[in-house]
């Protein structure tokens, strides 16, 4: 039998991957990779939230005034020592090119803690301005997060009513020009260990805490004096040895950080404001120039972060950066109005940041000489300064900038320009405008001493006319700032010649007039500097100011009529202002017409509502006036404004005098010395209510010191004779000191008092005839005084 077929087996099926089992197997795979790598290899570049782990920081900003970055150990330069700033690089970021946004205190410092640039918060000038109350500061956001906020400024130019105090719980400052009889760069800045001694103090009591702490070292500016040892580790280099002595305060702070366990959980900002030339480019220091040695500036970020640590960062940065840097550090949200950008991606990574560019500006020269303003932009090789004519420099091939290339590559000149003027005109939108003249009255008299204010050119005569390249000018601006020097050490000669010869080569710079009629004024040669003011109000016939120095060059030569004849006859020339008339107020009072004053120290008041000088010249006129309870209501406010101001406690202790209220005379008399010890009236007061008590001694001390202050005072002289007479002693030293009294010729009605003080001691030493002509002649004086008052 045939064996059947076998059966035919069915074809195998070729065996497919197992795609079902393999790509979720695959995506789970990549996820994972992902999530490694951005977790592991990525987070700790982009994520300072990861860092701090929810840890509460503390943060701690270091401004250094007028330090250039190429003068630090860490940034290159072998001719000094900086441990403590070469210590913060190690343990932190280093930016190697940090750009302020203008080589001036006052406005530089107001785009480090506002994050905006000069175009926007209209800062433009030290001394001359206030930020604006509508801006946000960086301490005011972290005061909102119940930040302890804190700050210890070194220089008067930072004094809290500039604005800068905006959310700060604590603002050292407390400068108080009116107690110094000269007024020098000395006096209006402190060193770098009473700011430091100040800081651990408030530290103590808040390092349990969180907070946020601002300091200001102001050492490398001018004048350079280092102190020992430095002054004697760098001879001849007094501006090394002052960053020097600045690291060694540093280190004083790092010491208590690291003592008192504060170093893991704070961060520390070290910048500095601007730079200083040192005769580069022909500028002796800083503001009238933007070359790099001005504003380019040290920024180093420290932090308790190792990843963080020993890192260098090319990447062109800026001042208006460190805001938004710090907020997002605290992961708070930056206000709308930051133009800053946060630092953060950049301390990870500087990949794709290579195009940044910074903006910087000076209007010192147009300012203060009508000459015109410096603006420049520059990315990380190329730097383009707008001015008449236009500078163009390559940065990495020239640092120093000494060869313009702006004829060999216009283009990039041009692209540079319209660079320039799109980031100004976006920079500027909605940007504030300010006014010096809000300024309290005594404050810009301060101001103008020290050489700040009271030389502003009018900006608008200049607007459409060509003005003059500040470097074609620098001669002069040196010439100028050095006899602004020579001024503050009072030596005047010098000083008035440095100016002349200015005067002779530009007739036209309105600031050299000014500041020799303010030479002269010091000098009491009250005609030469009457001249002078005269010549600066031809060239700038509505300048307040220069009105204001004019008076009061008419009240240092005694001429009341004429000096209320000039003020009168301009006051509807000059735009209206408030130290202007108060100014006319004082010329009223001083011819007693007390009614007129107040009509003008009113219309003061009127123009600037917060003038504690208006309330307390208004409270004097009350006291006069005899309206004692409206006069104690304005001196009040004063003393709430500002408990410290000049004449304030002065008038507060006439007010007393008429209640009777001897006792809290002598108080208000002793602190108007305290806040002003050059008040030689408040000192004979003060000895006239001790002989009203019948204190001898304390009536002699105030005398002596009255005398001291004012030696041409006749009455402080026939008043210590008397004591001298009432103890019958020193009859010979009274004889010289009531005829020295005569000799200043006193006003008729206090001038019989002398020749009645003779007769006495003649009559005493047993010298009739000479006591009975000196009878004589007294009370012929009497007798005549007597007619003309009928």
């Amino acid at each position: 039998m045939k064996k059947p077929p076998p059966k035919k087996q069915p074809p195998k099926k070729k065996k497919s991957f197992p795609w079902k089992f393999i790509v979720p197997v695959a995506v789970f795979v990549l996820v994972v990779l992902v999530v490694v790598y951005f977790f592991f290899l990525q987070a700790p570049k982009t994520s300072f939230e990861g860092l701090k782990k929810k840890q509460n920081l503390n943060y701690i900003l270091i401004s250094v005034d007028t330090l250039r970055a190429d003068r630090v150990g860490c940034y290159g330069f072998p001719g000094i020592e900086t441990p403590t700033m070469d210590m913060f690089a190690s343990r932190g970021v280093l930016f190697e090119h940090c750009i302020a946004q203008t080589p001036l205190t006052l406005p530089s410092h107001t785009s480090l803690l506002t994050g905006t640039q000069p175009l926007f918060h209209g800062v433009r000038d030290n001394g001359g301005f206030l930020v604006p109350q509508e801006l946000t500061t960086l301490a005011e956001v972290f005061k909102e997060k119940d930040y302890q906020t804190s700050a210890f400024v070194a220089a008067y130019v930072l004094d809290s009513k500039w604005g800068l105090d905006q959310g700060f719980d604590y603002y050292f400052d407390q400068f108080d020009l009116s107690k110094y009889k000269s007024i020098s760069l000395g006096n209006v800045q402190r060193r770098g260990d009473e700011v430091i001694d100040e800081t651990l103090s408030w530290l103590e009591q808040h390092k349990n805490e969180r907070f946020f702490t601002w300091i200001h070292l102001y050492d490398p500016h001018t004048p350079y004096d280092p102190p020992s040892p430095f002054r004697e580790r760098y001879p001849n280099r007094p501006y090394i040895g002052e960053i020097a002595y600045t690291d060694s305060q540093l280190g004083r702070l790092w010491s208590y950080l690291e003592q008192n366990d504060l170093v893991e959980n704070t961060v520390l900002i070290f910048v500095a404001d601007h730079g200083e030339s040192l005769g580069e480019h022909d500028e002796s220091t800083h503001g009238y120039f933007v070359y790099q040695e001005g504003v380019h500036v040290p920024l180093i970020v420290v932090t308790p972060f190792p990843e963080l640590h020993n890192l260098r960062r090319k990447t062109v940065v800026s001042l208006v950066d460190i805001m938004p840097t710090i907020l997002e550090m605290d992961e708070t949200p930056i206000p709308s109005q930051v133009q800053g950008q946060s630092l953060l991606p950049i301390m990870y990574d500087e990949q794709g940041f290579e195009n940044n560019i910074a903006y910087a500006e000076t209007f010192y020269p147009r300012f203060h000489y009508g000459w015109s303003e410096l603006k420049t932009i520059q990315e990380r090789q190329y730097k383009l300064i707008i001015a008449p004519d236009l500078e163009l420099y390559d940065l990495d091939q020239d640092p120093e900038e000494r060869q313009n290339l702006i004829d060999s590559q216009p283009a990039e000149a041009r692209r540079l320009f319209n660079l320039a003027e799109q980031f100004m005109a976006d920079a500027s939108r909605g940007g504030f405008e300010l006014d010096y003249r809000s300024l309290d009255e005594q404050a810009r008299v301060k101001l103008a001493a020290l050489g700040y204010i009271g030389s502003f050119a009018d900006q608008s005569t200049l607007e459409g006319r060509a003005l003059a390249n500040p470097r074609e000018k620098i001669g002069i601006f040196n010439q100028l700032s050095r006899s602004k020097e020579l001024m503050l050490e009072e030596k005047y000669d010098e000083a008035v010649a440095l100016i002349q010869g200015i005067i002779d080569e530009d007739p036209e710079v309105i600031d050299a007039y000014f500041t020799l009629g303010n030479l002269y004024f010091k000098q009491r040669d009250f005609q030469n500097s009457l001249d002078s003011f005269f010549q600066a109000l031809e060239r700038r016939p509505n300048d307040a100011f220069i009105v204001i120095n004019l008076i009061n060059s008419y009240l240092g030569l005694g001429d009341l009529e004429e000096a209320e004849r000039f003020a009168l006859g301009i006051i509807d020339t000059v735009p209206p202002d408030s130290q202007l008339f108060l100014s006319i107020g004082n010329i009223m009072m001083l011819q007693d017409k007390y009614e007129e004053a107040v009509v003008y120290y009113e219309k003061g008041r009127e123009l600037n509502p917060n003038s504690a000088s208006a309330y307390s010249a208004l409270g004097g006129v009350y006291v006069k006036l005899g309206r004692l309870d409206e006069a104690e209501d304005y001196l009040l406010i004063a003393d709430e404004t500002n408990p410290q101001l000049r004449e304030l406690h002065f008038n507060l202790a006439l007010l007393s005098e008429e209640r009777q209220d001897l006792t809290k005379a002598a108080e208000e008399y002793r602190l108007e010395l305290e806040n002003n010890p050059y008040n030689f009236r408040a000192s004979f007061n003060l000895s006239r209510i001790y002989r009203f008590l019948k204190d001898d001694r304390e009536e002699e001390k105030y005398l002596n010191k009255a005398m001291e202050i004012n030696p041409n005072f006749p009455l402080s002289y026939f008043y210590l004779a008397r004591i001298y007479l009432s103890r019958g002693t020193m009859y010979q030293e009274a004889i010289v000191l009531t005829e020295k009294g005569i000799e200043l010729n006193p006003p008729q009605k206090d001038l019989p008092l002398g020749y009645f003080l003779l007769a006495d001691i003649y009559n005493r030493l047993g010298q009739p005839a000479k006591s009975q002509e000196n009878l004589e002649k007294g009370k012929a004086l009497v007798e005549e005084n007597s007619k003309k008052d009928e």
